[in-house]
């Protein structure tokens, strides 16, 4: 529940009025919830796994289909990597997106996509009565389960996010008015991706959210999002665009581009002011765990608690809530 919603609405002055209040109003979340997709509070989450376009947005985007090419490579998320940056630098991302006339709920923000095609709608979740109906709902086949839950947390629902696909669309003009916009004139764009289209699917997912009378968390799986690229692409050039966009300095910026695997690599921008990060293992597998303060600043959608990022073989799973770092790490060593 965010603080703010509740210190708009509150209108008693009584504590345990507004205790009760409180509670109803999470009992109404709790119910909107499961039947929208945008009502979701595992929001960073979704959108770091399964809206892979909001990052292919960031570093993939100009990675497009040369016209004289049909040889086409496949980006597949193999791997988590984490980049700080300011998050100041996300205001100035978004006020040029509105002098674009692009809205800040806008994925792409402007950032060199003219068009944006949805060619599969995964339309609103769709809650399930058990895990195994969910699974074979989204093709999943199995789908792990916790053995371990921090005391008190129970399984409050179970949905499926359904498979999407979008066309997206670059222009050079617009990516260069934006590095225009950020005062990043030393950046070249390459003349070539004018035009050219990047394909972004996004398999179904299966979403298990649990619950306690203080902590909330919810479990996703799904088959790795993939992104068709063109053959030939300059991809550490490419990548090291959008670190620029980021805020990274040229020598960072370009260190990092050459030492990132663009192919199986989803970089996770981090508000520096906000969230610290760093590398795990789960079950033997490495993974990324970043750890919010819940200093909203101006990253919007981060909130106190802690986000799992991890792959296993073809299978990408996130776990993210309100939970202390050693209940995460727990509850995912514990899945079965």
């Amino acid at each position: 529940m965010d603080e703010q919603f509740l210190t708009r609405h509150r209108r008693e002055p009584e504590v345990e009025y507004g205790r009760a209040l409180r509670d109803r109003l999470r009992r109404l979340e709790d119910e909107e919830v499961g039947a929208s997709r945008s009502g979701s509070r595992m929001v960073p989450a979704l959108a770091a796994l399964l809206g892979v376009a909001v990052i292919a947005a960031l570093f993939l985007m100009p990675s497009v289909r040369a016209a004289a090419q049909s040889v086409l490579d496949l980006f597949r998320v193999r791997t988590f990597a984490a980049v700080p940056f300011d998050a100041s630098r996300l205001d100035r991302i978004k006020q040029f997106a509105r002098s674009s006339g692009v809205t800040s709920e806008d994925p792409t923000f402007g950032l060199g996509v003219e068009k944006v095609e949805t060619l599969e709608d995964p339309g609103r979740n769709v809650v399930y009565p058990s895990v195994a109906a969910a699974a074979a709902a989204a093709n999943l086949g199995a789908v792990r389960t916790p053995g371990w839950l921090p005391n008190g947390m129970a399984l409050d629902s179970v949905m499926v996010q359904g498979e999407g696909r979008v066309r997206l669309t670059v222009t050079t003009a617009r990516l260069r008015s934006m590095l225009d916009a950020l005062d990043l004139r030393d950046v070249q764009v390459p003349t070539q991706l004018d035009g050219q289209q990047v394909m972004v699917h996004m398999p179904a997912a299966v979403i298990q959210k649990f619950r306690s009378e203080r902590s909330e968390a919810g479990l996703i799986q799904a088959i790795s999002p993939d992104v068709t690229l063109p053959a030939g692409a300059d991809l550490a050039q490419l990548g090291e665009i959008g670190l620029r966009i980021l805020g990274l300095d040229p020598a960072e910026a370009r260190r990092m581009a050459h030492a990132v695997d663009w192919r199986t690599t989803l970089l996770i921008p981090i508000p520096a002011n906000a969230a610290s990060f760093r590398q795990v293992s789960v079950q033997g597998h490495p993974g990324l765990l970043v750890l919010s303060s819940g200093d909203m600043g101006t990253a919007r959608g981060w909130r106190e608690g802690s986000m799992l990022l991890w792959t296993e073989g073809d299978r990408v799973f996130a776990l993210v809530g309100t939970l202390r770092e050693t209940d995460v790490m727990q509850v995912a060593e514990s899945l079965r």
